[in-house]
């Protein structure tokens, strides 16, 4: 079962009151805090998200989100997850030509086997064949508008994961994460 949000430029509500009455967004940490490895994957979305749309980055895109309604564990950096996010996300939203953007977040499997994964899917953007093929070499290689992406495929290759591009009637990058393993058992 999976929830559908949209936003174009309010926040979201799911802020949470802190000790001393102080009000903290679900993704916002301060940058000496430590670096988590296990992280919720759809959290991460919901707050790169309303990171975005609060500095107005995504220029009044819509973007759509389908978060499963449990937790989607990863055991990957918490800021390097973040940044592969708001890399994603900020591409799609200038590549999308002012089209609607959409965020879908996949659970891993029950047994460990499959990884958690996610997909930004970018129904106004267009990818040249030479860009595609220079996303998977260097963000040096790629022009301006497509330097986000070939970033963002180095840090999720760091993390152990994979990203794909997948060009038709839009761009669909599709991430997966390394598979979390039966840790439960």
């Amino acid at each position: 079962m999976s929830a559908a949000v949209s936003t174009t430029g309010g926040a979201q509500s799911g802020e949470r009151l802190e000790q001393g009455g102080t009000v903290r967004g679900p993704a916002l940490a301060l940058v000496d805090s430590p670096d988590r490895l296990q992280v919720d994957v759809a959290e991460m979305a919901r707050g790169a998200v309303e990171l975005l749309t609060a500095t107005r980055r995504l220029h009044g895109v819509e973007v759509s989100l389908e978060l499963p309604e449990d937790t989607v564990p990863a055991r990957v950096s918490s800021r390097r997850m973040q940044q592969v996010m708001l890399l994603l996300l900020a591409h799609a939203a200038d590549a999308a030509n002012g089209q609607g953007v959409r965020l879908v977040v996949d659970a891993p499997d029950d047994f460990g086997d499959v990884g958690p994964r996610f997909q930004v899917v970018a129904p106004g953007a267009s990818l040249s064949e030479r860009e595609a093929q220079a996303v998977f070499l260097s963000p040096m290689l790629v022009g301006p508008l497509h330097r986000r992406l070939a970033r963002a495929r180095e840090l999720v290759e760091s993390v152990g994961g994979t990203l794909e591009v997948a060009r038709g009637t839009g761009i669909t990058v599709t991430v997966e994460l390394p598979a979390p393993g039966m840790s439960s058992w």
